[in-house]
């Protein structure tokens, strides 16, 4: 499958490398020129752009690729403005990192079904691990 993740911090690197792996292709996007060049030998592609910016994003492969992940986390301004800008270009799937509930509440008002967060799911799946080992 093809995938291309915008946001190389820790949620959006960790799984950029895990899919790449896997064998899949995966085009990494970030605004951070030192993340795109370290992350490039362990990713298939990086980008280095704002993923914020309509003409920039009019670049990537968006009918091109099966998913799309918007990683953004930290602010929530550029992960929306991101995740409207798939929206806009009709990418066939779109995933989103939420990082508070109201966040997730204008996802899904923007129609995003497939919200992600990874802090919390992290959270969950040691306390399960953790509650069980006992």
């Amino acid at each position: 499958m093809k995938y291309i993740i915008l946001g190389l911090g820790h949620f959006g690197t960790s799984l950029a490398e895990k899919l790449t792996q896997m064998g899949h292709e995966v085009i990494g996007v970030d605004k951070d020129m030192k993340k795109v060049e370290e992350y490039k030998e362990r990713i298939t592609h990086t980008i280095c752009m704002d993923c914020t910016d309509g003409t920039a994003v009019n670049n990537l492969p968006l009918n091109d690729v099966d998913v799309v992940i918007v990683a953004i986390g930290e602010n929530e301004g550029p992960n929306l403005m991101a995740t409207a800008l798939m929206k806009e270009h009709n990418v066939k799937r779109i995933i989103s990192r939420a990082v508070r509930p109201l966040h997730e509440t204008v996802l899904h008002a923007m129609g995003i079904t497939e919200i992600v967060h990874p802090e919390e799911e992290a959270a969950e799946r040691w306390a399960n691990k953790l509650a069980t080992e006992n």
